[in-house]
This record gives structure tokens, C-alpha cells and sequence, in this order.
């Protein structure tokens, strides 16, 4: 027996060769051996759901949606490699007046301590201890000043001993009698380097106040240097720097870390009650925006899927077949998950959403196939009804399919990598799903009802009847005035979209009003516009950072520029000398050498003994002493003097509390020789602050210079003004205003490239399924009208084109196409007698709009603007797209003369 009178009648149209012979084969296929498919269809998608679970990557790094192709990810990923990971958390404490920061502080040195006592986080900056402060202080000094300091070295020894003062005001004393004694037959230079020695003894004694209440004087080695802070421009802001473990395998990428610090910032906030404290950066606002999309998708996914199942129910009258659809939607899932593991391999921050996709337009294929066998089991039995679905729904569900699938699959010509994947997995899963309505659902039908003869349901009109005949499509008695107003409706709304509609390339315009670290990251904008952005220019010496530096001056929308040399001066070989000197100075002594030291109270007779030896020296030098060094001396005097009246005056008590104080000032003047020496000895980068040492210097010894914005870069002109400056500076600046402000870049070109070429790739695959010009560009018109009346409604209600919606509009192509397709195919039909009307395509593509529009529109729910206006675009598109290829389709083609609707007939 011949295939082909199962596949057309004579009032039905023969199909093109190749095809018609394809879906014959699937059709004897499915009749024979539907079992076999089945199992087949379910092996393979459990196939592939094992071969996910087991290979199939989870990739949150937001770096990852970048082509590592890209010029300027790979020099912002080499960066990160040299410098490390400097996309770091910051709790900002607004200490409100600058001038009275005391509770800001408090606050900050509680809440680090807490932070660090949790024993998860990396690393937490928040000042700059004393000892740092030493480390660092021989590279920044005067070189003067070390000069003098270095006069003094042979007695950081003893100081590094940890001496008690008695030892110390006696060694002081015997190197002034020899001073004093043989001053005049020694060498100019030994003879200062012994005054140089007991005056530096003697000021770290002197440097102890005579009473608690009196304020430490002089000596500035036997004070501690106060804590420094991180803190903006303004002195404001303080910052503690957090780098959590970040974990890109899962989307909860720093959940974890990220609850604990909440915690401890909600406990320090309620002990200081008026102190604000806030938690922003980068992965804090990515954390943040995951968090409430997670929210909002549930929420939506929820509310859709229970008005989707009431929409089947009720459109459908009956749960079993939507169900078998469901079914075949799953296996399809398995397909794509296997063939996105063996394609890609992992699944990225923007590929996730294929999913959505899928559910959002996979499903349309199931639900014509089901409408065309409702309508085919009426009077046909269960074969002839798959073969029915075959010559009908499949033909057109293979159309779409390709057009769909090839919107997508155009992100294989764009630059943005997160894009390229989405696209790839959307593309080929929007195939599979069209695969498995093809051959998964007719075989799942075809098994449930063999045997069973055909409904009688609601039987058509006599086929062969008059055209027109039981179609109740609209527009049909006046195409031509419909089309008119159609076309006014839709010229209006894409002039208005041309007009009123923008692109908003702000992130923080996206996000969820209310949450705490956008809230956070405008008020630092507010304070200090340099906020946690910075560029960077990487440079390989030291000696090359004030070019750099001076160029960045002149770019007036460059603001704060920082780099080592804030820290320390230019190295010179007069310094390098200098410090190579202080390093051999203080290496700590041998502790096996260090004798127990007198625990006595300094003698008030050797104080009046040393102040008498220093009156001396004074006289004797006369006018070989520099006035400056008069004064020195004299002030020590005055302090050793009224030190020797509290340990003479009989007040036991008061002798033993200012010897403790100078018992810690010899102490801290030990401890600050000390760190000196190590920074000396370690090495620029290891005397730099652990706060700004990665940021600064890299442990290969190359040089970062940061240049933050004058302007809030979080908008598209300041950030396009910033970018230009800073590469004017450096044309290889990196750093995350370049990732962001190229990638955006990236995402704008390509949904142009998307868009362009989504006409293209729908108008060649529509005239391959036609094979005429005619019919190609009713069906593009149709498309064009649906997407102009979307943009117009959209410009009309405030929404803007934005990065979290621009990929709806390839959605509503596909989705578009897939509606004008099955239109035309059912126009054709009733053209041609072989159907009396459109039956139940016009009712499966406004269950297909309705079902897309309601599972996206459900996200108008969400607190993320973002997703709310990805909401606006594919609801108010669904319901666009159904208009153009229903009203303005089927008018345009009513509404054609004659000559061209007979051409028409012939071609197809």
C-alpha cells in the first residue's frame, strides 16, 4: 500500500518531497512501534539527566558571562591572578560628623573583632595597627629624619634588650661623662653619634609625662601611633574590607558568610544606637539581586503554573492529554540538559534561564499538536489522526521550531559569552522540544486511544465546503478595513516607540527598591562618588607610577588617584643605603646575652646628675651647637628635671607609677625600632599594611595605581566618560569599570546583532517552508506589527529596554513566527477546501500567547525591577504577537487581491 494517501487527500495539498517522505516515515514509525519510542524517547532523557548530574557545571561567577576571548577580560583576569581577588565586601559606618568619629570607630574595632572571631572570612581590613605603622615608617620618613635617627644606632641594641630605665639612665649618663670628657681629642663624627645616642636614651626616658593626667612629650618612638582607619575622602565613611569564600559551584555563592556578617553587623548596630551601619560591594549587590530574583521567580512560577493549569483545564475540558504533553516536555528537558553538558558544560548566571525559555515556548509545540488531534480525532481514528498531526501541527511546529531555535542560536555571532551559552542550550533545547511534540506526545496519544473510534465531538462542516465557511476568525468581513486600522494601531505605538523608548544600562536602576546595599552603595556615591569602583593601571616599576599619576590628574572626570607611593616615598640608592644601614642596626640581639635588669627606682641623683652633664654639654658646645639642638636639650632638661623631682619628692607611689611609664615608653621605643628594622630588612611590599598591600603591589613586585571616578559611573555617560579618560591615561587600564562598561557594550551589540538577524534568519526560514515571497512577508508584516505595537506599549507605560528584559524580544519572535506560521498553514487549508475554517489553531495560538503571557507576566509580581519589566515585555508581546498574527495576519491575507491569492494557492 502507498505512504502517501495517509499523508494528503485530494483536497488536501501535496507536501514538498523530502519532507512529506520524513513524516510519513515518523509516522509509520509511531503507529508501528510506539512503545519503542517511548522508552527510547525516556531512556535517553534519563541518560542525559545522569550524564548532567554528573558533568554538568554550575558556574556564578558573574566574570564567567565574559569571553575569556575578550581583550579586556583577559587583562582584568591576569590582573586578578597577579593582585588576587579584589571583588571584596564593605561594611560602611557613617560616623555622621567627620570631626567626632569616636562611636564610628568603637564600632568598627568591635565589629572587625567579631568578624575575624569567625574564622570563615579570608581576610578583614579595617585599619592600620602601630606596628604596621612602624614597618612602613623607614620607606616614608624625611630622608633627613633617617638620617638622624641612624645617628643614634648604636643603641637599638640596647633599647631591643628591653632594659629598665635604671640601665637606661645610667648607660645615658656614662656615654655624656665620656662626651663631656673626651669630647674635645675625638672625632667630630664619634663625638656626635655619642651625643646622637644619649640624647635619643634620654628622650625615650623624658618621653614618659611626670603624672597620668599630663600628656606624653617629644619622642614620638615611645609613643604607639594612633589607628589608622579606612575611610572616603571625606574622613566619613569607615570601611571594613571583607573577602568571603566564594563559592561559584552554587548559586548561594557567599549565602553562607554573607548571613553570619549580617548577623554580627545587626549585633554591633543594636550596642551603638546611633551609629548607621551598612554591608555593599560588588558581590553583596550580585548576592542581594540573586536572593531576590530566587523570591520573586518562585513567587511567579507559582502563581503561573496554577493559572496555566486552570487556562488547560479549561480550554482543553480534560487533564490526560495536556499531561501527555507535559510528559513529552520532559523527556525533552533530559535531551537538552544531556546535549548542554556535551555542548557547553556548564550552566552560567545567564544560561540558567533556559529553562524559562523552554517552559515558555517548548510547550506551544505540544499544545498544537494536541488542538490539531482533538479536531482530527472528531472523525478520524487514532492513526489516521497522528498522520493528521504529522501534515498539520508538525509542519508548522517545525518552522517555528527553526525560527525560534535560530534567533538563539544567532548569539553564536555575538562577543558576549554568557549570551553565546544561553543561546546555544535555548536553541538546541527549543528543537529537542520540538522533536519530542513530534514524536514523543502523537505516540503517547496514539497509544491511548488506539482502538477507540473516532469522538464525533462537535464533527466540522463537510469538507469541500465554500471558503470561509465555519470561520470565525477575526476580520474576516471587512479585511481590508481591519488591516487599516491595524496598521494605524501599529505604525502609531512603533513611532511612539521610536520616540519615547530607551535602554537602561544602570544595574542599580534594576534592582528591588529597598534593598539595604543598593541603598548603601548610593549613599556612598553620595559621600565620596569614588564609592568601591577603581581602574587600574598596572605598571613594572616604581619609578613609573608618577607619570602615571600626573597624567590621571589632568582628566578632570578621574577623582581620587591612589598607588604605593601615598605610602612611601621614591626609592632612591641614597635610601636603599639608609635602610640596608637600619636593618643591620636592629636585628634583634641574641636572647641568651640579655641579663636580668634592676628592678630599683631610677635615683633621683642620677636624673640631677644627667640634667647637670646636660647643662654642661650645652655650655661647652656654645656656638658649635645648632639652635635647634639648644632647644632640644633644653627641653629634655626641663622633663628630666621634673621627672627627678617625682622620684626625690618621697611619694613612693607616684616614683612607681612614672617608673612604670617609662617602662613602657623604653618598651614602645623598643617595639617601633623593631618593626623599622623588619620593614628594612622585608622588602617594600612586606612593610606595606596588610589593608593595602595586595591592592598595591603584587607579590610578583608590579605596581597597581587605582583611579576612581569623579562622577556615579553606575550610569551609561559618566561610565563611557570615566573609560575614555582612564585609557587615555593607559590604553591597558583594567579593573571593574572596564569588565562593566565593555560587557555592556557586549550586550548592546549583541541583541542589535540578535535583532538584525532574527529578521533574516525568520524570513529565510519561512520562505523555505513556503516557498514564496508573498506568504513570507505577510507572515514578517504580521511579526513586525506584533513587535512595533510591544515596543509602542512599552515606551507608552514607562518600561525601557534593559539588560534584564532584552532577551524577551527573541522570545516573542520565536514565539511570533510560531503563531503567523500555523495561521498561515490554516488559511491555506481553508483556501484550498481541504478545512472549512481555522477550527482549533486560532484557539491553540491564543492558548499558546495566553500561556506565555501569564508565565511571564506573573513576574509583574516581583520586587526586582528587572524581572518586573521582563514581565511587561513578553506579557504585553504575547498578547501584541497574538494580535498581529491573528487580526493583522489573516486580514493582510483576506485582504489580497485576487491575482496574488491565487499565486499564492499555486506556489504552495
Amino acid at each position: 500500500m502507498s505512504d502517501r494517501p495517509h499523508l494528503e487527500t485530494a483536497n488536501e495539498p501535496p507536501l514538498p518531497a523530502p519532507r512529506y517522505r520524513l513524516l510519513g516515515g515518523l509516522a509509520r514509525m509511531i503507529r508501528a512501534r510506539p512503545g519503542w519510542v517511548l522508552w527510547s524517547a525516556l531512556i535517553l532523557a534519563a541518560l542525559g539527566g545522569v550524564l548532567a548530574a554528573s558533568n554538568l557545571e554550575l558556574d556564578a561567577d558573574t566574570n564567567s558571562l565574559i569571553g575569556r576571548d575578550r581583550p579586556f577580560m583577559k587583562a582584568y583576569r591576569a590582573f586578578m591572578e597577579e593582585f588576587g581577588d579584589r571583588e571584596a565586601l564593605y561594611v560602611v559606618v557613617d560616623a555622621g560628623d567627620p570631626a567626632d568619629p569616636d562611636s564610628a570607630r568603637q564600632a568598627v574595632d568591635q565589629l572587625a573583632g567579631r568578624l575575624r572571631g569567625l574564622g570563615v572570612l579570608p581576610f578583614v581590613h579595617a585599619t592600620i595597627a602601630n606596628d604596621e605603622q612602624w614597618r612602613l615608617a623607614p620607606r616614608s620618613m624625611d630622608l633627613e629624619r633617617l638620617r638622624e635617627l641612624l645617628e643614634a644606632e648604636g643603641c637599638f641594641q640596647e633599647l631591643l634588650g628591653s632594659p629598665t630605665p635604671v640601665e637606661v639612665v645610667a648607660d645615658a649618663r656614662a656615654r655624656l661623662e665620656r662626651l663631656i670628657r673626651d669630647g674635645t681629642s675625638m672625632e667630630a663624627r664619634t663625638a656626635g653619634r655619642l651625643f646622637a645616642e644619649s640624647v635619643f636614651l634620654l628622650e625615650a626616658v623624658a618621653a614618659a609625662a611626670p603624672s597620668p593626667e599630663a600628656l606624653p612629650n617629644g619622642f614620638e618612638l615611645a609613643v604607639p601611633r594612633p589607628t589608622e582607619y579606612l575611610v572616603s575622602s571625606t574622613g566619613r565613611m569607615h570601611f571594613i574590607e571583607i573577602m568571603p569564600e566564594k563559592d561559584f559551584g552554587s548559586m548561594a555563592v557567599i549565602r553562607e558568610p554573607l548571613r553570619l556578617i549580617r548577623r554580627e553587623i545587626a549585633e554591633v548596630a543594636r550596642a551603638f544606637p546611633g551609629v548607621e551601619i551598612g554591608l555593599t560591594g560588588k558581590p553583596v549587590l550580585q548576592a542581594d539581586e540573586l536572593a531576590t530574583t530566587e523570591r520573586d521567580m518562585t513567587l511567579a512560577s507559582l502563581v503561573a503554573l496554577a493559572a496555566i493549569a486552570v487556562l488547560f483545564m479549561v480550554v482543553f475540558r480534560e487533564v490526560r492529554r495536556p499531561l501527555f504533553a507535559v510528559v513529552a516536555f520532559a523527556a525533552a528537558f533530559g535531551w537538552t540538559y544531556g546535549c548542554a553538558t556535551l555542548l557547553v558544560g556548564r550552566l552560567n548566571l545567564l544560561s540558567m534561564v533556559f529553562m524559562l525559555v523552554l517552559v515558555g515556548a517548548g510547550l506551544d509545540y505540544g499544545v498544537h499538536v494536541i488542538a490539531r488531534w482533538i479536531e482530527a480525532r472528531r472523525n478520524r481514528r487514532a492513526g489516521e489522526a497522528v498522520e493528521v498531526v504529522m501534515r498539520t501541527a508538525v509542519v508548522g511546529n517545525t518552522t517555528g521550531a527553526l525560527t525560534s531555535a535560530g534567533v538563539f542560536l544567532l548569539a553564536l555571532f555575538t562577543s558576549f559569552q554568557g549570551l553565546r551559552e544561553l543561546g546555544t542550550i535555548a536553541g538546541v533545547g527549543l528543537l529537542l522540544c520540538a522533536l519530542a511534540m513530534t514524536v514523543v506526545l502523537p505516540a503517547l496519544l496514539f497509544l491511548s486511544e488506539r482502538g477507540r473510534p473516532p469522538t464525533g465531538t462537535g464533527a466540522a462542516p463537510p469538507r469541500g465546503s465554500p471558503r470561509g465557511v465555519g470561520s470565525r476568525a477575526p476580520g474576516r468581513r471587512r479585511p481590508a478595513l481591519v488591516l487599516v486600522l491595524g496598521l494605524a494601531i501599529c505604525g502609531g505605538a512603533s513611532v511612539v516607540a521610536v520616540e519615547r523608548l530607551g535602554f537602561e544600562s544602570n544595574l542599580l536602576e534594576l534592582q528591588a527598591d529597598g534593598l539595604d546595599s543598593v541603598e548603601w552603595e548610593h549613599r556612598l556615591f553620595e559621600d565620596d562618588t569614588s564609592a568601591s569602583w577603581f581602574a587600574v593601571s598596572v605598571v613594572d616599576r616604581i619609578d613609573q607610577i608618577p607619570a602615571v599619576v600626573e597624567s590621571a590628574d589632568a582628566q578632570p572626570v578621574i577623582g581620587e588617584v591612589l598607588s604605593v607611593l601615598d605610602l612611601v616615598a621614591l626609592p632612591s640608592e641614597a635610601r636603599d643605603q639608609l635602610l640596608e644601614q637600619l636593618g643591620r642596626s636592629t636585628l634583634p640581639p641574641d636572647p641568651g646575652q640579655a641579663a636580668p635588669g634592676s628592678a630599683d627606682l631610677v635615683r633621683a641623683t642620677d636624673l640631677g646628675a644627667v640634667v647637670d652633664r646636660l647643662r654642661t654639654l650645652e655650655a661647652f658646645g656654645g656656638d658649635r651647637i645648632a639652635p635647634e639642638q639648644v632647644r632640644r636639650l633644653r627641653d629634655l632638661r626641663e622633663r628630666l628635671r621634673a621627672q627627678r623631682t617625682i622620684f626625690g619628692g618621697g611619694d613612693e607611689v607616684a616614683a612607681v607609677n612614672l617608673q612604670t611609664r617609662i617602662s613602657t615608653a623604653l618598651a614602645n621605643t623598643g617595639n617601633a625600632l623593631e618593626q623599622m628594622g623588619r620593614g628594612a630588612r622585608g622588602g617594600l611590599r612586606a612593610s606595606i599594611p596588610d589593608a593595602l598591600r595586595d591592592r598595591f603591589v603584587s607579590p610578583e613586585g608590579r605596581f597597581a595605581v587605582l583611579m576612581q571616578p569623579a562622577e556615579n559611573v553606575w550610569s551609561h555617560e559618566p561610565m563611557s566618560r570615566f573609560v575614555e579618560a582612564i585609557r587615555t591615561v593607559d590604553p591597558d587600564t583594567t579593573g571593574v569599570p572596564i569588565t562593566q562598561y565593555e560587557s555592556i557594550g557586549d550586550m548592546s551589540r549583541a541583541f542589535l546583532t540578535m535583532g538584525l538577524g532574527a529578521v533574516l534568519v525568520v524570513g529565510v526560514v519561512l520562505w523555505l517552508d513556503f516557498r514564496s515571497v508573498i506568504a513570507t512577508a505577510c507572515c514578517m508584516a504580521s511579526l513586525a506589527a506584533g513587535l512595533g505595537l510591544t515596543l509602542g506599549c512599552l515606551a507608552l507605560i514607562g518600561v525601557s529596554i534593559n539588560l534584564a528584559n532584552f532577551f524577551g524580544i527573541p522570545i516573542l519572535i520565536g514565539l511570533g513566527a510560531d503563531s503567523a506560521i500555523h495561521v498561515f498553514h490554516r488559511w491555506r487549508e481553508c483556501r484550498t477546501g481541504a478545512e472549512p475554517g481555522f477550527g482549533t489553531t486560532l484557539r491553540a495560538v491564543t492558548l499558546t500567547a495566553c500561556t506565555t503571557g501569564i508565565g511571564f507576566g506573573a513576574l509583574l509580581l516581583a520586587s526586582h525591577r528587572g524581572l518586573q519589566s521582563l514581565g511587561w515585555v513578553i506579557g504585553l508581546g504575547s498578547f501584541a504577537g497574538l494580535f498581529g498574527s491573528t487580526v493583522f495576519l489573516i486580514s493582510l491575507l483576506d485582504a489580497l487581491p485576487a491575482s496574488l491569492s491565487r499565486r499564492l494557492e499555486a506556489r504552495i
